[in-house]
């Protein structure tokens, strides 16, 4: 057995996730970030109570018709990102993350599906995770799994600071990948994720060639 396994599965970004009433899956959402509040932040009754809550922020176009409850809380010109809070329901896939002691390191939101990303240590763990989240939702489908040839030496591992990047070089990335640029086939060619980003093919290729040439610098150096 190697170091882990990654697995990417899908679910319904209705109940349980906590998308529920936020967004209809039909715009994509990306950057998710979720943090969970107890009972010092006012959240609730402790960790695992009724009472908890989470606070989800997530990435999205500009002006999207979105309750009352969620807030913007950074525009970045055709996209904004925004805030909300909600109940930390047992039957989220977060919180079965949470229970393993699993994070998600990447979440999205595309064709009415929640997208979540994790690692897990060997095989038993994965089928825990994974037999938990088909009981809370009978619809969850396994995307992707890769399991790693090798444990990594010490030497190679290489620290990425994503504040090498700009926000801009960042929001273009964090599109170009929702969108597919980097797959094989390509789920959208260059011109089209400019589009989207409102900016001419050009401008996308500066930004997406700057931010690559950071990020490859440090890892081959």
């Amino acid at each position: 057995m190697g170091a882990g396994i990654r697995a990417e599965v899908s679910l319904p970004a209705s109940s349980p996730s906590p998308f529920a009433g936020i967004v209809d899956g039909s715009t994509p959402v990306y950057s998710v970030a979720r943090s969970r509040l107890g009972t010092a932040d006012g959240g609730g009754a402790g960790d695992g109570g009724a009472g908890d809550a989470v606070v989800v922020e997530f990435v999205a176009d500009a002006d999207l018709d979105l309750p009352e409850r969620v807030e913007t809380v950074f525009d970045y010109g055709p996209k904004s990102a925004y805030r909300f809070r909600a109940p930390c329901a047992d039957g989220s896939p977060f919180a079965v993350l949470d229970r393993h002691g699993i994070p998600a390191t990447d979440t999205v939101v595309r064709d009415d599906r929640l997208l979540m990303t994790f690692h897990a240590a060997d095989l038993p763990a994965l089928r825990s995770v994974l037999e938990e989240l088909q009981e809370t939702c009978a619809d969850m489908q396994v995307e992707r799994l890769l399991q790693s040839s090798s444990t990594p030496e010490e030497s190679d591992l290489v620290t990425i600071d994503r504040s090498d990047l700009t926000e801009r070089q960042r929001e273009v990335l964090a599109v170009a990948y929702d969108a597919g640029y980097f797959d094989h086939p390509k789920g959208a060619n260059a011109g089209e994720v400019a589009a989207e980003l409102d900016i001419d093919r050009s401008t996308f290729s500066e930004h997406i060639a700057a931010a690559q040439r950071k990020l490859l610098s440090r890892m081959l150096e």
